[in-house]
């Protein structure tokens, strides 16, 4: 017997069969439900780009090593492209562990070589001024981006070794794409042969942080602004299951869209952030590590290792779904048998290029690599740091290329600075009030290696100087010819008995020519012949009871310096030693009046205890011959002797130590503790370190700001209260060995 249904019925059997059909159909497809066709499935591995947030890929990827579940696509966007790329060569979880912990990602981050690796003329323009221009045909230069990228492409060079110079993606162990964005034609690029590192560099560079990377008639830049999660990269690769991790940083919520900068932010993000809702959609396995409370910029080594365990920790929670997969999958191969490393050689060959000032021989020559050298992997690196140190690149990249089993090409690629530079300073201290400060550097003037530095400080004073400089070796030496000009009008104070009696304006100009050298990196001798003429008189008298001098004639004087500088940093040293030493004395020539000699020798040393402890002590002498009133030491301030007015702690020989310590409540702020001691003695030849004994202490606060360091000081001695308030970088000059 047939039974008809009646169209009440027919219709709710329509609906179920519609409901069941989708559920069918979006199981099938989202892998809710898997059919059993006996074909394993090809994972593919998606790693978002999130900044430092990115290291929660390297737990994610301990937990699939631990599973041993095949990898077998590999995408990847900035951060996800570093850890990616190299997962795709032959890392593991563990090794990537090991390596992110074990670097410095905040001077990797950074164009700033190792102040020890500076050449010794670079080291002298180190905090000097607070602002940093390049100049090109007279106008300010605009900076593509804040970092060059120099030391993470060495790093990355390093690491991932000639093999892959120049490949097609899909022969690496494991098949790799990466994303990034072309500012030209603003479409998303991605990334399928050519140099890994290139790429990866390509990759990861963040707009208006990372300098974009020329790659063709291209511009790339991160791929997070427009593909942060490249799922569907993945699946165009060939990949039936997806396992997604998604450690980008959420839209904000209104109540923390406050400020233009977070608006900006948001604004740039709202492209990228649709695109990758649709891709989380196309996943299997999303996993989404807890990262509330750690930002895209935490780079700190402590919280490395806790975002590495939020990867474990978020892995471990699709556990489930991943041991489903482990069990539907071949098993793979551990990754880390492939691990490439750097086989042992000769340097077959040495190519230069991108040079378009500088010529080969003179990067040659500073770059000290040979053919028939062996291979070493950190002398290379070292040899390139120095090259790049000497300020005339905004990048030294190189490339390896295997020539036989054992011999390698060496390819240089440099991108030189426009070889001008303006540098901008302001400074404010007690005697001086506002000092600001201009320097114009050019680097190749005329022709290669010749440098030219001229400054100008006014306001407070009144001092210009150039010099003109060849610093590269000379006939195999390191003697280089230099020549030397300047004007200067500064106010010097006159104390007796500690009253101020009387004010000189050091008024003077001269030129000088010499001869310099370069020891090593650390240190420098120059010798030279100066005709000064002076032009000092008594600005102010505040005491009749006798005639005050003037000096107006012409000098001519033999000089010679010696400085040493092995400070970690000259504006805040923690550790190291920096020496001057100078010595000067008159020529009998025509017009010559005075006859004097003249020497000072001027030390610092720093040490660092239990990180927040920095002790310094500074030793001075000076000692003079014949010497009249403008040649004496005019010491005194919180530089060289607290307790005492500057210029007010002079004779014409003296002797001073100081015993500084400062305690590092954080990065930002210390608490200054000062003792300083020492003798003024009218005849070098009579010293008596009893007699005339002169001592101060004082407690003060640093604040170390990104214009320079805030101090103030508060000191006494002999029924003397002085305080002194200083800010600002240095604003050092070439001429300021003479106190």
């Amino acid at each position: 017997m047939v039974v008809k249904s009646t169209k009440k019925q027919q219709y709710h059997q329509n609906i179920i069969l519609f409901i069941l059909s989708t559920i069918l159909i979006y199981s099938f497809s989202y892998g809710q439900f898997t059919i059993d066709t006996g074909t394993p499935p090809r994972i593919g591995l998606v790693l978002s780009g999130g900044g430092a947030r990115g290291f929660t890929h390297v737990g994610v990827l301990q937990i699939l090593d631990s599973l041993n579940i095949p990898v077998h696509f590999i995408t990847g966007t900035s951060m996800g492209s570093i850890i990616g790329g190299l997962y795709a060569i032959g890392y593991s979880g563990l090794d990537l562990d090991s390596l992110v912990k074990n670097i410095d990602w905040t001077i990797i981050f950074s164009d700033k070589p190792p102040r020890e690796k500076l050449a010794y003329f670079e080291k002298q323009d180190v905090g000097r001024f607070q602002l940093n221009l390049q100049t090109k045909n007279y106008k300010i230069q605009e900076p593509s981006g804040l970092i060059f990228g120099q030391k993470i492409s060495l790093l990355l060079t390093r690491l991932i070794t000639p093999q892959y110079n120049d490949v097609n993606f899909d022969e690496l162990p494991i098949p790799y794409r990466c994303i990034a964005a072309d500012l030209i034609t603003g479409n998303e690029v991605v990334l399928n042969q050519g140099s890994l590192p290139k790429a990866i560099r390509s990759s990861m560079s963040v707009p208006s942080i990372f300098t974009p990377v020329e790659w063709g008639d291209s511009l790339l830049v991160d791929g997070g602004v427009l593909n942060n999660l490249p799922v569907d990269v993945a699946q165009e690769m060939g990949a039936t299951r997806i396992i997604a991790v998604n450690v980008g940083t959420p839209l904000r919520s209104q109540e923390n869209l406050s400020g233009a900068i977070s608006i900006l932010y948001q604004s740039l993000s709202l492209a990228a952030n649709k695109k990758e809702k649709e891709n989380l959609l196309k996943s299997d396995i999303v996993i989404t590590p807890d990262l509330q409370g750690f930002a895209s910029t935490d780079f700190a080594e402590n919280k490395i290792g806790i975002m590495i365990e939020k990867g474990k920790e978020a892995a471990r929670k699709s556990l489930d779904q991943l041991l489903q997969l482990q069990q539907q999958s071949q098993p793979s191969i551990p990754a880390s048998k492939a691990r490439p490393r750097f086989n042992k050689g000769t340097i077959f060959g040495i190519y230069i290029q991108g040079n378009k000032r500088l010529s080969f021989g003179f990067i040659y020559q500073f770059l000290g690599l040979r053919p028939g050298q062996t291979f070493d992997i950190d002398l290379i690196e070292n040899r390139i740091e120095n090259l790049y140190s000497l300020g005339y690149f905004q990048t030294v990249d190189y490339k390896v290329e295997q020539q036989t089993q054992s011999q390698y090409r060496l390819y240089i690629t440099v991108k030189e600075n426009p070889g001008a530079f303006l540098r901008l300073g302001v400074r404010y201290q007690d005697n001086y009030k506002v000092i600001l400060a201009a320097n114009l550097s050019l680097k190749g003037f005329a022709f290669p290696g010749i440098l030219s530095d001229m400054s100008i400080l006014f306001s407070g004073l009144l001092v210009w100087e150039w010099e003109l400089g060849y610093p590269r070796r000379m006939f195999g030496t390191r003697a280089y010819p230099y020549i030397y000009g300047y004007y200067q009008d500064i106010p010097v104070d006159i104390y007796l008995d500690r009253k101020k009696v009387a004010q000189y304006k050091k008024r003077s100009y001269g030129a000088a020519a010499g001869i310099g050298f370069v020891i090593s990196n650390w240190g420098g001798i120059k010798t030279d012949y100066l005709y000064e003429k002076l032009l000092i008189d008594p600005n102010i008298a505040f005491s009749e009871e006798f005639p005050w001098p003037e000096w107006k004639y012409p000098v001519h004087l033999f000089r010679l310096y010696l400085n040493f500088d092995l400070l970690d940093d000259p504006i805040n040293p923690r550790h190291g030693y920096i020496s001057k030493i100078g010595y000067e004395r008159t020529i009998d020539l025509i017009e010559q009046r005075d006859d004097y000699r003249r020497l000072y020798i001027d030390q610092n040393f720093y040490g660092t205890i239990f990180r927040r402890n920095t002790s310094s002590i500074y030793l001075f002498f000076g000692f003079t011959q014949e010497a009249e009133l403008y040649r004496y030491y005019y010491l005194g301030g919180p530089n060289t002797f607290i307790g005492y007015n500057y210029d007010e702690f002079s004779g014409p020989n003296v002797g001073i130590y100081r015993f500084e310590n400062a305690f590092h409540l954080s990065n930002v702020f210390s608490i200054l503790g000062i003792f300083n001691g020492g003798n003024i003695w009218e005849d070098y030849q009579e010293i008596d370190f009893k007699a005339n004994f002169k001592t101060g202490y004082g407690i003060g606060l640093q604040i170390n700001t990104l214009a320079g360091p805030f101090r103030y000081i508060i000191s006494f001695s002999e029924k003397q209260t002085v305080q002194y308030f200083t800010f600002g970088y240095s604003l050092a000059t070439r001429n300021d060995e003479r106190k």
